[in-house]
């Protein structure tokens, strides 16, 4: 009997150690690692307008509050707010946010598209958590065809690009229709239309689309593996001359490497 109970107190023991390292050690470190990375956030994010008709140049000079209100941000330049974010990053290639959702964040780009899974925005490792990036790939400018941004969701959190999967119900989408997209030329609105559950690799990672054929191609691969679409026809987005569309890409858990995707219009 004594020697049972020595033997079942070891096992929980081995079990809770295993419990702490395997389990409760990694959750607080991406917990703390969210926290402090939101701190931070706080403190760069620009101070939002709401976006205001362009003054003709000749009744308002440029530099004046009204003509810097007109990129939808308040208190300085878009141009200004930019220098301050590259001073913390220089990788540094705008923002994004969905009002009503978690996401609120900077976007940046390196090299290629695996430093920022594990690293902050601080350029430190972070355990996984990651901060939004951009396609390496991609034009900074998002002034492609298509631009991609990636940013993880992690089970169990509501950070990052978690709440793009909610966009699978279509309801989620009414009511959350838009959201805003900040570069160095100004505040942009991105208008979604379809969100897909697409594995990866996929069409939908493809970029460097040029010639008309390949982006009408592009088009009519997102409305045929969207779980549905809105407010755009493939025809009608086929028809816009200066057509930049923005993807938001996330992991999705439906099944092995699922991608939830979150496609829109840049205006």
């Amino acid at each position: 009997m004594a020697a049972a109970i020595v033997v079942l107190v070891g096992l929980g023991a081995f079990c809770g150690w295993r419990y702490y390292s395997d389990v409760y050690v990694p959750n607080r470190q991406i917990t703390d690692a969210e926290r402090e990375q939101r701190e931070l956030f706080q403190t760069l994010k620009p101070d939002l307008a709401p976006p205001t008709p362009a003054t003709p140049a000749a009744q308002e000079p440029s530099g004046t509050a009204s003509a810097q209100a007109a990129d939808g941000i308040s208190g300085g330049s878009t141009v200004n707010w930019v220098q301050t974010l590259t001073e913390k990053n220089g990788g540094s290639v705008g923002w994004i946010t969905i009002d009503g959702t978690v996401i609120d964040y900077p976007v940046v780009q390196a090299s290629d598209n695996a430093y920022y899974l594990d690293h902050g925005f601080d350029g430190d490792y972070n355990y996984g958590l990651g901060c939004p990036f951009l396609d390496y790939r991609c034009k900074g400018d998002f002034s492609d065809f298509n631009s991609i941004i990636y940013a993880h969701h992690i089970q169990g959190y509501q950070a990052l690009f978690s709440d793009i999967t909610l966009y699978k119900d279509s309801s989620f989408m009414e009511q959350h229709p838009a959201g805003t997209l900040l570069t160095g030329n100004g505040a942009r609105k991105v208008r979604f239309f379809a969100y897909m559950l697409i594995p990866n690799p996929s069409f939908a990672y493809s970029t460097g689309i040029a010639k008309k054929s390949e982006r009408d191609g592009y088009i009519d691969g997102i409305f045929e593996e969207a779980v549905y679409t809105t407010g755009y026809t493939a025809e009608e987005l086929k028809k816009k001359d200066d057509l930049h569309l923005l993807l938001l890409s996330t992991c999705a858990y439906e099944f092995w490497n699922a991608r939830g995707v979150l496609a829109g219009v840049i205006e």
